[in-house]
């Protein structure tokens, strides 16, 4: 019962954060005057920590709460290592994701690198979208590639959001991580859905082969974290006029949204009983 409350606490606050981050944002970047004279870039450095920081613990907590420790820790040691070589090896020769590399707005890096906060983060957005995958009755042969689409579907909105290309920043103020050349989609090459995809797909076989167990939950709650990480990327993205982004985010959490309702719905029918726990 507690892990519960400690996943609704922190959703809570990822939703606050979210909100403070996009009211902020849209009031800066819309040419607001008479704001308070603040350090923006520092308080957008912090709250871009706490949006990860809150998402991660969620997942955690909720993971542990539906599914039991062994197999939350399962998760999250394999997103550190097989998500965080990934990574690593990314910055080091540009696969899989093309050629980028981190700036200091995500805090201290592994071997100068890569933030300790992204291979968790991986974990944040691969639980919920194996929750989704499983309340919308995907089969067990098809999972693994539903997952891995719910998981790219978040860097439809973030990579345009918070990264731009170096010596070419365009309207992305506080970026994450930069291209080192330019690509297709607002300067992020194509090639890093590809990898995004590729190593979801990974993370996903990987798990289930370890953890093959599931226990069924029609929580609505990994659905929430889904779309408040995701929504708060779009809506930068929209605000650094990038809104092709969010557009192609939006339609997508539609659908997911509306199908997670639907089957919720469909077996709190059947169940004569409420779903969200």
């Amino acid at each position: 019962m507690r892990t519960h409350v400690f996943t609704k606490g922190l959703i809570a606050l990822s939703l606050l954060v979210s909100l403070s981050t996009l009211v902020g944002s849209g009031l800066l970047f819309s040419g607001v005057e008479n704001l308070p004279a603040l350090d923006y870039y520092r308080l957008s450095f912090w709250l871009g920590i706490l949006l990860i920081v809150f998402g991660i613990g969620a997942s955690l907590f909720h993971m542990a709460h539906t599914q039991g420790w062994r197999p939350t820790l399962w998760m999250l040691g394999l997103c550190v290592v097989l998500a965080g070589g990934a990574e690593l090896v990314g910055t080091l020769i540009g696969f899989p994701f093309g050629a980028y590399e981190y700036t200091e707005r995500l805090g201290p890096k592994f071997v100068g690198h890569v933030p300790y906060l992204i291979p968790p983060s991986w974990f944040m957005m691969l639980y919920p979208a194996f929750h989704i995958a499983y309340l919308l009755g995907v089969s067990r042969r098809a999972l693994p590639f539903v997952v891995a689409l719910l998981l790219t579907w978040w860097d439809v909105a973030m990579d345009p959001a918070v990264s731009t290309v170096m010596g070419n920043p365009g309207t992305v103020a506080f970026a994450y991580w930069l291209w080192k050349e330019e690509g297709q989609f607002y300067g992020m090459p194509l090639q890093n859905w590809l990898g995004w995809y590729g190593v979801s797909l990974m993370l996903a076989w990987v798990f289930l082969k370890v953890v093959p167990d599931w226990r069924p939950s029609h929580s609505l709650a990994p659905l929430a974290i889904w779309l408040i990480q995701g929504g708060t990327m779009a809506g930068l993205a929209f605000w650094v006029q990038r809104p092709l982004a969010t557009a192609i985010w939006l339609a997508g959490a539609l659908v997911v949204t509306l199908l997670c309702l639907r089957m919720v719905r469909s077996e709190v029918n059947l169940a004569g009983e409420g779903g969200l726990r």
